[in-house]
C-alpha cells in the first residue's frame, strides 16, 4: 500500500491553492456547461497548481497526501464547479488505486511522471453492465510478450487531458478467446497502465476517443468513449488481477465521488442563503398577509436552510469520518466482503443529500431558477450524476443486504 505522510502543516498551501483554482473552475464552468465541452483551459492551471501531485507519495516525488487530503481538495475544487472537478476527480482515484495496486518499481515511474505534472484515468464500464460486469473487453497476448487490447469503455472520464491510461480487460488465449469456466474468466480479468497519446482528433496508435458526451448534466467532464483497436501493452504494463485487487482499493472511487457532491451541498447551501437572504416578495395575501415580505423572515425559508445546513454539516462528519477511519485501520473490523459498501455509505448519504438539496433549493428560491441558465438549474442537472457513480444506493443494500442474510453469518 502506498505510505501517505503528509501533515496539516504541509497540507495547508494545498488547500489554499484548491480554493484559488475552485475560484477559477466557477469562473470558466458556465460556459463549457452551456457548450458540453471539456473545460480546455483547465488543464493548464491544474496542472501548474500542483494539486495532481498531493496523493503521490514523498518517495515518488508527490506530497503524500492521504484519503482526507484528497477528499478535502476535492470538495473545495467542486464548490467552484462541480463538472470541471468531476474529471480530476478520475486523477485522484486512479492515482489512489493503480498506484496501491502496481510493485514499486512500477510506481517509481508511473506516479513520478503523475509528480511531474502529468495526468492519469481510467475508464472501465462497459455498455451492457457498467461496473459490476465482468469485462468483455480483450487482452490477447502476443508472440514478442505483452497484449494487444481490443473493445470500448463508456465512461472515458477525462480523456481529453490525460497523458497516461489504466483499464482493465480479460486475458484471452492466442487466438482472442475468452475464458468459458467463470473462475478462469474472474481471474483473467486484469489491470493494465499504458501511455495515452493522441492527437487533436483523438486519434492514436491502436486507441482512439469518439465523442459521444451527450448527458443531462455534468457537461464540462468530457466524459467519452474509448476505443482499444489493438492497443499494445507490453509486458511491463501488467498491473494484477483486476477484481481481487481493486475491491481492496475501491475506497479511492467511492470516497471522492462522495467529496465532490459535498463541495455540490457546500455550493447549494451557499447560493441559496445569497438569494434568499435578500429576496422580497414585496405585499402579499394568502398564507403570509403582509405590506412587505421578507422570504428570510418566512418560516418554511428559514426551516429549509436550517435543514440545508445541517444536511451539509452531517455530510462533512461522515465523510471526512470515514477518511480517517480508512487511513487509521478501522475497516479491518469490518466483514471483507462488507468493506466496500460500508465505506461507500459516505457517498450514498451524501448522494441523497444532495439531489433533495438541489431540489429543495429550487421550490424555495422559486420560479426564477427554473430557467436554464440559472445556478439552480445547473446545479439540480448535475447533481443527478450521483445516482449513478459504483456503488449507488441500490447496489449498496444489495452488497449488505445479501452477505447478512447468507445461513451461516445468520448463525454467527
Amino acid at each position: 500500500m502506498l505510505d501517505f505522510d503528509m501533515t496539516d502543516e504541509e497540507f495547508e498551501p494545498h488547500l489554499k491553492k484548491a480554493a484559488e483554482i475552485s475560484q477559477f473552475f466557477r469562473e470558466i464552468g458556465p460556459k463549457y456547461d452551456v457548450e458540453d465541452t471539456f473545460a480546455y483551459p483547465s488543464i493548464e492551471v491544474f496542472k501548474e497548481s500542483g494539486l495532481g501531485a498531493l496523493p503521490v507519495p514523498k518517495e515518488f516525488g508527490g506530497h503524500g497526501g492521504g484519503l482526507i487530503h484528497a477528499s478535502k481538495v476535492i470538495t473545495e475544487l467542486s464548490r467552484g464547479d462541480s463538472a470541471i472537478t468531476l474529471a480530476y476527480n478520475m486523477h485522484y482515484i486512479m492515482v489512489g488505486i493503480a498506484g496501491s495496486l502496481m510493485s514499486d518499481e512500477q510506481n517509481k515511474y508511473w506516479l513520478g511522471r503523475v509528480a511531474r505534472g502529468e495526468l492519469i484515468f481510467g475508464p472501465f464500464s462497459e455498455q451492457r453492465a457498467g461496473f459490476s460486469g465482468l469485462a468483455d473487453m480483450k487482452a490477447v497476448p502476443q508472440p514478442e510478450g505483452g497484449w494487444r487490447l481490443y473493445g470500448k469503455k463508456v465512461w472515458g472520464t477525462l480523456c481529453e487531458a490525460a497523458d497516461i491510461i489504466t483499464t482493465n480487460a480479460t486475458i484471452t488465449d492466442a487466438d482472442g478467446n475468452l475464458p468459458e469456466d467463470f473462475e478462469s474468466r474472474v481471474s483473467a480479468e486484469s489491470l493494465f497502465i499504458g501511455d495515452f497519446d493522441v492527437d487533436e482528433n483523438g486519434q492514436g496508435d491502436g486507441i482512439r476517443i469518439e465523442k459521444t458526451w451527450n448527458a443531462l448534466g455534468m457537461h464540462a467532464t468530457g466524459t467519452q468513449t474509448i476505443h482499444f483497436e489493438g492497443y499494445y501493452v507490453p509486458e511491463d504494463g501488467f498491473i494484477g488481477e483486476w477484481r481481487s485487487g481493486a475491491f481492496g482499493v475501491l475506497e479511492w472511487a467511492s470516497l471522492m465521488f462522495a467529496s465532490i457532491y459535498l463541495g455540490m451541498q457546500q455550493r447549494v447551501l451557499e447560493e441559496s442563503r445569497a438569494v434568499l437572504s435578500k429576496k422580497t416578495l414585496g405585499a402579499t395575501f394568502g398564507a403570509i398577509a403582509a405590506a412587505e415580505t421578507k422570504v428570510s423572515t418566512v418560516g418554511h425559508i428559514i426551516d429549509g436552510i436550517g435543514d440545508m445546513a445541517s444536511r451539509f454539516e452531517l455530510s462533512r462528519r461522515v465523510l471526512y469520518q470515514t477518511c480517517q477511519e480508512v487511513m487509521d485501520g478501522s475497516d479491518d473490523a469490518w466483514p471483507i466482503e462488507l468493506r466496500f459498501p460500508y465505506i461507500g455509505l459516505a457517498k450514498t448519504f451524501i448522494a441523497d443529500n444532495v439531489l433533495h438539496m438541489t431540489r429543495h433549493a429550487m421550490s424555495l428560491v422559486g420560479g426564477s431558477s427554473f430557467r436554464k441558465g440559472t445556478i439552480f438549474e445547473r446545479l439540480y442537472r448535475d447533481s443527478a450524476a450521483s445516482m449513478f457513480q459504483p456503488l449507488n444506493a441500490d447496489q449498496s443494500r444489495t452488497y449488505i443486504g445479501e452477505f447478512l442474510l447468507q445461513p451461516e453469518e445468520l448463525a454467527d
